[in-house]
């Protein structure tokens, strides 16, 4: 909620929990009383789940837009086509279609409002100093929710140590307290100096990291969203997933290393916990080098500091 704080775009945030205080049908049922009070004219919803569709249904709102591949599609009072080609942001403005409204001239550009001010002073509110040296500022990510998203952190350190013999990279280990597993098999490893900021950020300040980084080295993550939005120099690696699901960044500055000519891949949306044919070859066969590679190329696209 508060990385959205101070949008011009919005004039309310409602959070629903669902892993929270509004899981099961007891907090669907509380939740849709709750919007009933509202009194919402319309709602364009672009998720897909049946508890999404009957949450809305149960509000009461009497137009209520979603997509034709909806699995309680039938609870809309106008259906969207998605188109499961296409990016996920072009996906999402065809909602607007049903309303009349065209939206292949729309932007698909993601917008965050985490100011250059903040990002100028997010190690002063981490209560750090911001790292001293001549080199490029570099955030790398190395955690995921999904175990076949996440890079060998072995690779990862290899990366780290090339980066700042390279470069003198001031490397920024970042991610949220879920990801310390992660960060910790990667700082076991790693030889050059490494700022460990894991676990203690919120969105809103790993926004503002990145907003201040050089480079974003992550995987198919959140912090590869966020740094689209900042139009940020980003080498993302994909593993189980691929960019054709629709949710890489659509931009020029975002580089994806991944194993091509693998059949297995993508072997779910998401990419699942473990591989599901216990070889893992999307990741262990992308190396430090090709990482590298990426990162050189990624840095002579950052502005000069």
């Amino acid at each position: 909620m508060r990385l959205l704080s101070g949008s011009s775009y919005l004039d309310r945030l409602l959070i629903f929990e669902k892993h929270g205080r509004d899981r099961g049908p007891a907090g669907v049922l509380r939740a849709a009383l709750h919007l009933r009070t509202e009194k919402f004219d319309l709602v364009l919803c672009p998720h897909r789940s049946f508890r999404s569709a009957m949450l809305l249904a149960l509000a009461g709102i009497p137009e209520r837009v979603g997509f034709d591949a909806s699995q309680g599609r039938w609870l809309y009072t106008r259906l969207a086509h998605r188109d499961s080609a296409a990016h996920e942001t072009r996906r999402n403005l065809e909602l607007l279609a049903p309303l009349g409204v065209n939206p292949s001239g729309l932007s698909t550009h993601p917008f965050l409002p985490v100011t250059g001010e903040e990002a100028n002073h997010v190690f002063g509110m981490l209560g750090v100093g911001l790292p001293k040296g001549p080199g490029p500022l570099v955030l790398v990510a190395p955690g995921s929710v999904w175990g076949t998203k996440r890079w060998p952190p072995a690779r990862f350190a290899e990366l780290i140590d090339s980066l700042y013999e390279s470069y003198t990279a001031r490397v920024l280990l970042a991610g949220g307290p879920a990801d310390r597993g992660a960060a910790d098999s990667v700082l076991e490893r790693v030889k050059a100096p490494c700022f460990d900021l894991v676990g203690r950020t919120d969105l809103r300040l790993l926004a503002a990291l990145v907003r201040k980084a050089d480079l974003v080295v992550c995987g198919d993550s959140a912090p590869m969203h966020i740094a689209w939005a900042f139009d940020k120099p980003t080498v993302a690696i994909f593993g189980a997933t691929t960019p054709e699901l629709g949710f890489a960044p659509l931009s020029e500055r975002c580089l994806v290393v991944q194993v091509s000519g693998l059949e297995c891949r993508p072997c779910s949306a998401h990419g699942p916990q473990t591989c599901p044919l216990g070889h893992f070859r999307c990741m262990r066969e992308i190396t430090s080098q090709m990482v590298l590679d990426a990162c050189d190329k990624a840095l002579a696209l950052a502005p000069a500091r």
